[in-house]
């Protein structure tokens, strides 16, 4: 994927300003280490404003993408799990977008015209979608269950 490469190149670069204002003197001695540690601030949140550009424009190309990123760290992942986006949520991305866009294309679908989009999905493919969502489920409840267990042993008893 075009943006893992652009991660991997940018991560690197992350690393090397951490390593930079790590080594910045902290408090600035002088003014001269003030402006450089100005400078060093300004470039790593330029770097992070990049990152997000790039980010949201390639989300915008294929979004559930990110959603699964195999760039992401397991606290990433786990930030998104406690943040409420599951698997799950992208079955009812696809359920939710193909009915607008079948009644949207209702008249061309019924003449015949396919439109290309989720609103073309057949029933076989809904059947299919239905048993990978059921599926899904299972294997969320399967790690639920699981952090409520390792949870439960983590409380003073």
């Amino acid at each position: 994927m075009l943006f893992q490469r652009f991660y991997n190149t940018w991560f690197e670069q992350l690393r090397q300003l951490v390593q930079q204002l790590s080594e910045a003197p902290i408090p600035p001695t002088t003014e001269e280490h003030h402006h450089q540690l100005r400078q060093l601030v300004q470039k790593a949140m330029s770097h992070y404003a990049e990152y997000y550009r790039a980010k949201s424009a390639a989300a915008k190309h294929d979004v559930l993408a990110f959603f699964s990123a195999p760039w992401t760290t397991s606290l990433e992942r786990s930030l998104h799990w406690i943040g409420g986006w599951r698997p799950t949520t992208a079955f009812h991305l696809v359920y939710t977008e193909s009915s607008i866009l079948f009644e949207s294309h209702v008249v061309d679908i019924l003449r015949g015209f396919h439109t290309g989009d989720l609103g073309d999905l057949s029933p076989g493919q809904f059947r299919r979608v239905s048993e990978l969502q059921i599926e899904t489920v299972q294997q969320e409840n399967d790690i639920t269950d699981e952090l409520s267990d390792w949870q439960a042993r983590m409380l003073p008893t």
